[in-house]
């Protein structure tokens, strides 16, 4: 099935409240910059709100690939000078110039520890788009370390550190499907005028601690247990590129408890050594060819 069709699947019937704060905040501010205006005989300037639906595939990578399902929004703030500060067809055109992503962080296997606290593991994955930027070609993961996963586009190598067992396929990796691009997210803004949709959802901006730079946080959660819901992420985004940079996955649609799916660090690249989707044997692996 295609990207567009899956998410038109996803979204279909699917209604949600939106934030009465963040309606408020957005009001707010539309009034600020209105009276600004007057007092200084500027051009008559008011809010401008996008909306937009953004479906992220995240693989599960320490085992099959789990389908991550998100519905996103954004929301243009005006600054003092009504100029966005983050919009999502911002987002669109930063993306479009980049066909390579690295990705860091933690994942589980819902597996919960005796203190009630649960599992996870630290991963890191690599990933190349196709020539069209609509899916992923050349892929590779690393959970605890360890090389688990890998595909230069036309083989594939799994590898079980446990049983020093390797598994080739040869074809690409089937998981594979969407590339989070500009053209991606395009094709979901165009299904917004299929469908009314009214996610439960919040933004916020704050600086990184670390680096001074201006955040956008936006908040989505949704309901339908057909959607692999109830569900709720926070992804965010570095104002100054208008990239995302990274994202927490929670199973429950208020962000509470433990996040089952941390990306701590996502980067955008131009490109990624072809070397670096290869695999090497390990000294005395069983070797399976499928």
């Amino acid at each position: 099935m295609r990207p567009a069709e899956n998410i038109e699947k996803f979204i279909k019937r699917v209604r949600f409240r939106a934030s009465t704060q963040m309606h408020e905040r957005t009001l707010k501010d539309a009034l600020e910059a209105q009276e600004k205006s007057r007092k200084t005989k500027s051009a008559e300037i008011g809010p401008n709100i996008w909306r937009i639906i953004m479906k992220s595939r995240i693989t599960k990578l320490a085992t099959a690939a789990v389908i991550v399902l998100a519905v996103v929004l954004s929301v243009t703030i005006l600054n003092q000078t009504a100029t966005p500060v983050w919009a999502i067809d911002q987002s669109i055109e930063a993306i479009d110039k980049y066909n390579a992503v690295v990705i860091e962080g933690l994942e589980s296997e819902r597996t919960w520890m005796e203190n009630g606290s649960l599992e996870l593991r630290p991963y890191k994955s690599w990933a190349v788009a196709n020539k069209d930027q609509t899916m992923i070609e050349k892929y590779r993961t690393e959970v605890e370390g360890f090389l688990i996963l890998t595909t230069n586009g036309q083989k594939t190598w799994r590898y079980d550190p446990k049983t020093n067992k390797v598994h080739i396929e040869n074809r690409a990796y089937i998981a594979s499907e969407c590339w989070f691009g500009s053209r991606f997210l395009e094709q979901i803004k165009a299904l917004l005028g299929k469908v009314e949709v009214k996610p439960n959802w919040e933004v916020t901006f704050s600086k990184d601690p670390s680096t001074g730079k201006q955040r956008a946080f936006l908040k989505i959660a949704w309901l339908a247990k057909r959607y692999n819901g109830p569900r709720s992420i926070c992804l965010e985004f570095d104002v100054e590129s208008k990239l995302p940079v990274s994202l927490k996955q929670w199973e429950n649609a208020n962000w509470e408890g433990p996040a089952t799916l941390i990306a701590k660090k996502i980067t955008y690249l131009e490109n990624l050594p072809d070397d670096l989707f290869e695999f090497e044997i390990p000294e005395g692996a069983t070797v399976i060819e499928e």
